[in-house]
């Protein structure tokens, strides 16, 4: 297990190493720069070639392409991920507050998702073909049909007509006041945990009823054990590793794949500075962004592929 643990560790770096060459690539062949984006795309009157040209030399953006990127593959390795071109701000700076939103929504988000679809999965699978069955199953489709942010949309204006009361719309760091942190966030996390619930919902039906069918199930019933029993040791653990994948997947695209909920509820997430950051060419932050979310992808990744060989007994990396 150790051998596989640094084996994937350092299988990070080159794909590491290829997401920074393909993003970097990308965002040049993209026409304009961060120059033209502030000052032509506002209408500005600094149009001047020779001042656009000296911004551009401030910026670095006059140097051979290999040299910006060895100088920026040299911060990544020190950790310093520079400066924004658009605001002149440290980008840890700029990341460090959306990404404390956008975790905290994706961790919630996530938790209720599992809350609703390992138990609505396994109760629908139990009572296949009956009346409960068929309810799960519509629950799970109308999840999957309606928008996230459509139902954030619902939900205010449900809270504001009914109830006369709307979220607060500023972000409050969970550790300054919990109350309003979870005024705030909860709806969004309800709104896009529901969403993605459907489809564990419908993975974790499909495969209990795979599980169900086994040999071994039918030799425990058979035994006369207990079906709580049966379904705790036995057939959950192995019907939720493919659950597992496709809940974790999501969890990791949430941390920036929220934005139009993000503007539905106000929130300044990294989805929002990730638009930001493209409209205005910012070539730093962007970068920084999508590093920061693919190393986010393969922790993930990494900590799934760990937890299959504690829920199955019968999978070992060697």
């Amino acid at each position: 297990m150790a051998y596989y643990i640094l084996k994937r560790l350092l299988a990070m770096i080159p794909t590491l190493l290829g997401v920074a060459v393909l993003i970097f690539v990308l965002l040049r062949i993209v026409p304009g720069d961060v120059v033209e984006a502030r000052y032509l795309g506002q209408g500005s009157q600094f149009q001047s070639q020779e001042l656009m040209d000296l911004e551009r030399k401030k910026l670095g953006l006059d140097q051979p392409l290999w040299t910006q990127f060895t100088t920026w593959m040299a911060g990544l390795a020190r950790l310093d991920f520079g400066l924004s071109m658009w605001t002149g701000s440290p980008i840890t700076e700029e990341i460090k507050l959306r990404f404390a939103l956008s975790l905290q929504l994706a961790i919630m988000a996530s938790i209720f998702a599992q809350l609703l679809a390992i138990p609505l999965g396994i109760l629908a699978a139990l009572k296949q073909d009956t009346w409960v069955d068929y309810a799960v199953r519509v629950f799970s489709i109308a999840g999957l049909a309606m928008p996230s942010f459509w139902l954030g949309i619902l939900m205010i204006l449900t809270m504001l007509i009914v109830f006369k009361w709307v979220p607060p719309m500023v972000f409050t760091p969970l550790w300054v006041n919990p109350w309003e942190n979870l005024a705030q966030l909860i709806w969004p996390a309800l709104a896009v945990g529901y969403r993605y619930s459907a489809v564990g919902t419908r993975m974790m039906r499909s495969a209990m009823l795979e599980v169900l069918r086994e040999d071994y199930i039918r030799t425990a019933r058979a035994k006369g054990l207990w079906l709580k029993l049966i379904l705790a040791r036995h057939a959950l653990k192995n019907a939720i590793l493919p659950v597992l994948t496709v809940m974790s997947l999501e969890f990791a695209f949430l941390l920036g794949g929220l934005v139009v909920t993000e503007q539905v509820f106000n929130l300044n997430g990294l989805g929002m500075l990730f638009v930001e950051a493209i409209a205005r060419r910012d070539y730093t932050l962007t970068q920084a962004l999508v590093m920061l979310v693919a190393t986010f992808f393969l922790i993930v990744n990494f900590v799934v592929d760990i937890a299959y060989a504690w829920l199955d007994p019968r999978i070992r990396y060697r």
